[in-house]
């Protein structure tokens, strides 16, 4: 009996100690400019250190202080993270109390490290908004290779890194697929893109390589009547066949392992003559996915290629969540409300879609003026004449190559070829008084 309460004894002591010990022990840490903060574990902080060149400021609660690291679980770019943060990258912390902020001994005296001011509620409130995290949004609709490039979602990308790492960049899909080589250039973009920052796929409409470009993020969320899938690949008007499409199927199956997603949902999107089910445990969630129909949970059957619905993709975890508004999609990203941090997508989207507006409407034009035989002036104004044209076919080629690709018209290097070979005859004719 002596024995057991001592071991009883023995064993509050322990948990007694251990409580104080989680409570908050005391932390003296030294800063790069040489002066000292000092704190406890399990208050809440804000830090500004270094990374990959970048200021980077979080606030969280400081977890863990070992000899080369602490750690703070908090929020960062608006994900909730456990951030291990080297010692020697910390630049300033700041403890964040009910009194205002303590800042390091050496700090000066701020308004900050001397508490709340006494601005107004609204004013208060409008300084809170404007300290939220923000969104980077990018339009990404119509074809892929035409108005749905790589090119864009770099530029957004480089943008966001003005900003620092872990920025939130959402990529709004509308898209019925396009040009495979281009997809191809998308998705190493979105997955280098995601080293640097938090990459979110909205979709309205992710089918083919649009819906490949979703599968590249880190999250994907649906509005209520959007789809994606049906990846399948076409040569001329067929889908391709035989040794081909084996190629392209297991490709596809590399980008779901990479991506994280099951085999059998990249097969079954891509020929329909691989079937996919799922089952769901009740009390945990996990899904397990099959190549046949086994499962509870159809996916595709052998009539059609696996295209999800914004339903059946939640509940297999396909997706993270459904959004309608930019203000439902903020909440499942946990932002305390939508806010960009500026324009810059829209505006690269909307500057791309007029140029290519633009290549449309006035490529065919000059198509049009090198078929017409019957050009009036002379031989050599009417070889002058095609020379110009060439080079402005050359001109919108370096702009906006595939859709000049797609409305036929030939490669700059064969257009150049094709400039020499008239300025010959230009030169023939001069020296011949033609």
């Amino acid at each position: 009996m002596i024995n057991r309460i001592s071991f009883l004894l023995v064993a509050f002591l322990t948990l007694l100690f251990a409580s104080a010990a989680l409570a908050g022990s005391s932390v003296e840490l030294q800063l790069k400019d040489g002066s000292k903060w000092r704190g406890q574990t399990g208050t809440t902080i804000q830090v500004t250190f270094m990374q990959q060149g970048v200021e980077v400021t979080m606030e969280g609660k400081l977890t863990k202080v070992a000899s080369l690291f602490i750690q703070v679980d908090g929020f960062l770019a608006g994900k909730r993270v456990k951030k291990t943060i080297f010692k020697s990258d910390i630049v300033s912390i700041k403890t964040i109390d009910d009194g205002g902020l303590t800042e390091s001994d050496d700090e000066p005296d701020t308004p900050a490290s001397r508490g709340p001011s006494r601005d107004s509620d609204d004013e208060q409130a409008s300084k809170t908004d404007d300290d939220s995290p923000g969104v980077f949004l990018l339009p990404l609709e119509g074809t892929v290779g035409t108005y749905l490039r790589h090119e864009e979602i770099e530029e957004i990308g480089k943008h966001a890194d003005k900003f620092g790492p872990g920025q939130i960049i959402v990529l709004k899909i509308s898209s019925d697929g396009g040009l495979v080589s281009e997809a191809e250039q998308i998705n190493e973009t979105i997955f280098d893109l995601r080293k640097r920052h938090r990459v979110v796929a909205w979709i309205h409409k992710a089918l083919s390589a649009g819906c490949t470009t979703a599968m590249c993020c880190e999250e994907i969320y649906f509005m209520t009547h959007g789809v994606a899938g049906s990846v399948t690949t076409i040569m001329g008007s067929s889908a391709i066949q035989g040794e081909e499409q084996e190629l392209y199927i297991q490709s596809m199956v590399d980008l779901a392992d990479r991506a994280g997603y099951s085999e059998h949902i990249a097969r079954s999107m891509k020929a329909s003559r691989y079937l996919c089910s799922y089952d769901k445990d009740p009390e945990t969630g996990e899904v397990t996915f099959y190549g046949d129909l086994s499962g509870e949970f159809i996916l595709s059957d052998e009539h059609s290629n696996l295209c999800f619905n914004s339903s059946n993709a939640l509940h297999c975890g396909f997706s993270d969540g459904i959004a309608d508004t930019e203000e439902e999609l903020a909440k499942l990203l946990q932002l305390p409300k939508w806010r960009e941090i500026d324009g810059y997508g829209q505006k690269i989207h909307d500057d791309w879609t007029k140029l290519v507006e633009r290549c449309e409407d006035e490529v065919p034009k000059i198509l049009a003026r090198l078929s017409y035989k019957n050009a009036s002036g002379s031989a050599q104004q009417r070889i002058g004449t095609t020379i110009s044209l060439y080079k402005d076919l050359i001109k919108w080629h370096d702009r906006c190559p595939w859709p000049c690709r797609l409305m036929g018209v030939p490669e700059p290097e064969d257009l150049e070829r094709l400039i020499e070979e008239l300025r010959k005859q230009l030169a023939d004719m001069r020296r011949g008084g033609g």
